[in-house]
């Protein structure tokens, strides 16, 4: 497999180096690949220079792809699995470098989303027609961003000011939706400007009876049936302002809020589900304050509270609530010249949980503070050294992560480069792992882990514009908290797992403007991961050495977009390889691929612009599960009806 990787990789930079040097009248200077900032390592580094593999997923790719929550974003990539659990907005969770969702960090504009709960969080509660841009770090920095960060993070940046047309100050956007499973839906955008102040409005909403088709094996033949009990109606709500006192010092807030009440309707075992029914109601407030003090002194102030509450029932038999509130405050200092940098701030959350299921009066204080550096020597060599010390009052426990990494870039023309980085990460129990009735294990100490990650990137322009790169990761992560039967009858916590994680990444993005009016965009990407438990939760545990569930051994996603004049068509192919479905690996599922695509036409009114777009997703009509018992749909369509003023 090394082999085979290594020769795809031969061919395709002598093919890239090749077509280079059809175009003698380039200029490698004017190399714009680099010219992105990325913000989650907080330095404000452009994208060539970190050293770590940084995905970023621009407005324009967001605004191309099929769906309208989080999750329909992040399947395409290659670095990212999704465990999804049927049609969305069903329960989605996230998966990098082969590592469970409670060890990848989500951030939405710096603040965590994780839950205090159980450092989980559903994908599918975030609609993407706030996203800005994502940015996806393929491996842990809990040197800068503290629990949780230990597969990887993905922080997203939401929209704070909108383009608008010469002499204007308003904009107005509405879309219409109609789709398959009598899926309807709607959202409303009002932005506006008054000076030097301006706020935006965005509400969705959106209804489905969910009643998807797929095959079910009762152990003589398929039988095609309708998923029930999975109706859903969701809307969302988000206030955005932003004041600009002067050059120099911002004012932003934000406030977002969604509802979704949902049908669960559970393993497929060829009778009907039982009844059950999750509401979720998740309320986001950010306020964040900018401050330019010099032209290289820069402070930014946030605040956040969240209220998050979940109410689980099935018929009259269970019912379950969940309140999550966490309140934050944090401060970071960034100092900035052309050859080193330097970011250092503090922050502060306070958590509680209240619930029937967790003793009483929960809550954690977690104190932290960190430095993230750069030193640049001649635009040759970057060093990344950062460092962070969290306090976790609930289990009186000291956390000291650090990590150190480097950017090689041996030519000037810096369209080559070598990066690499070494630390150690971790996460915190969460409160069900520490308080759960019955089961919980206040003893619990964080999880750790040692990352390293290494890998080359090559940009090139002249017949085409695009990027290579090669990566590989390693995590070895330690005292893992697995949950094990009791003689009581309770599963109970313990830090007795291990892991290590042996995963290469290739990946390759083609640009080519035939035109002003004809264009061809190609983003792929393959992902081969290993990892194993490499330790025995008791005498002859038989899940030693094991793959992880549900983690493909390989993955590869391929995404094209083609416009042409005012149309625009986008296909999206995803290669799920082998995986399996227990600890002992002894149930494999099969691989599946299933493509999408959608196809557009943009067509202006007076000062109206209009879309009209057509989803249709899994074309091929490919049976598939991702978790065992939960199938997927076959072929469905949407179509949206958008107009802008």
């Amino acid at each position: 497999m090394k082999a085979s990787i290594v020769n795809i990789i031969i061919f395709c930079l002598s093919v890239l180096v090749n077509l280079n040097a059809q175009d003698s009248t380039r200029n490698v200077r004017n190399y714009q690949l680099d010219e992105i900032t990325i913000e989650s390592d907080k330095l404000n580094s452009k994208l060539a220079d970190v050293p770590t593999k940084i995905e970023v997923v621009t407005q324009k790719e967001i605004a191309a792809l099929n769906g309208d929550r989080l999750p329909d974003i992040l399947k395409t990539k290659s670095s990212i699995f999704l465990k999804s659990y049927g049609l969305t907005p069903a329960l989605n969770t996230i998966s990098i470098n082969g590592l469970g969702a409670e060890h990848t960090l989500i951030i939405v504009d710096g603040v965590k989303l994780n839950s205090f709960q159980n450092s989980h969080i559903d994908l599918s509660l975030i609609p993407k027609n706030t996203i800005e841009r994502i940015e996806i770090l393929n491996n842990g920095v809990s040197s800068i961003y503290g629990s949780d960060a230990i597969g990887g993070v993905v922080n997203i940046i939401l929209k704070s000011k909108e383009i608008l047309p010469q002499n204007r100050t308003t904009k107005y956007k509405a879309s219409l939706t109609q789709g398959s499973f009598n899926t309807v839906g709607y959202s409303l955008n009002l932005y506006k400007e008054i000076d030097k102040f301006n706020f935006s409005l965005n509400f969705n909403k959106e209804s489905s009876d969910g009643n998807f088709e797929y095959y079910y094996d009762n152990g003589i033949e398929k039988i095609l049936k309708r998923r029930e009990n999975s109706a859903y109606e969701l809307y969302d709500l988000a206030f955005r302002t932003q004041y600009l006192f002067n050059e120099n010092n911002i004012f932003k807030f934000l406030s977002t809020y969604s509802n979704q009440d949902k049908e669960v309707p559970g393993i497929e075992t060829g009778i009907t589900p039982a009844q059950t029914n999750q509401l979720d109601k998740i309320w986001n407030n950010i306020l964040t304050i900018d401050n330019n003090l010099s032209g290289d002194l820069s402070l930014r102030t946030n605040f956040n509270f969240q209220n998050n509450f979940t109410d689980y029932s099935v018929g009259d038999f269970l019912r379950n609530t969940y309140k999550n509130l966490v309140y934050s405050g944090n401060s970071e200092v960034r100092f900035k010249k052309a050859n080193y940098g330097i970011t250092s701030g503090y922050n502060f959350t306070h958590a509680t949980l209240e619930s029937g299921e967790v003793i009483h009066g929960i809550k954690r204080n977690q104190h932290a503070l960190f430095i993230s550096s750069f030193l640049d020597f001649d635009n040759i060599v970057k060093l990344y050294p950062s460092i962070r010390y969290d306090y976790i009052s609930d289990i009186s426990e000291q956390n000291l992560t650090y990590r150190i990494g480097f950017n090689l870039q041996p030519v000037s023309e810096r369209h080559f480069g070598l990066r690499g980085n070494i630390g150690k990460n971790f996460r915190a129990p969460s409160f069900n792992d520490l308080y759960w009735k019955n089961s919980g294990n206040k003893n619990l100490k964080s999880e750790t882990s040692l990352n390293m990650e290494g890998g080359l990137f090559f940009g090139f322009t002249g017949i085409i514009k695009g990027k290579i790169e090669v990566d590989y990761t390693y995590i070895f992560a330690e005292n893992k908290i697995v949950w094990i039967p009791q003689s009581t009858g309770y599963w109970a916590p313990f830090n007795i797992a291990e892991s290590k994680s042996n995963n290469y990444a290739v990946s390759l993005n083609l640009s080519k403007a035939f035109s002003e009016s004809i264009s061809i965009d190609l983003s792929s990407g393959a992902q081969f991961t290993n990892t194993k438990k490499t330790s025995s939760s008791y005498l002859n545990d038989p899940t030693k050495n094991k793959y992880i569930p549900y983690i493909p051994l390989q993955a590869i996603k391929i995404s094209m977009g083609i416009n042409y004049d005012f149309w625009e068509l986008n296909i999206f192919y995803s290669h799920n390889g082998k995986r399996y479905s227990d600890y002992e690996n002894k149930n494999s599922m099969n691989s599946y691929n299933s493509v999408d695509m959608n196809i557009g036409a943009t067509f202006k009114v007076y000062d109206f612009v209009n879309k009209l777009q057509l989803e249709i997703n899994n074309i091929t009509n490919t049976e598939y599960e991702i978790i065992s018992g939960y199938p997927m749909p076959l072929r469905y369509y949407k179509l949206t009806f958008s107009i802008k003023y």
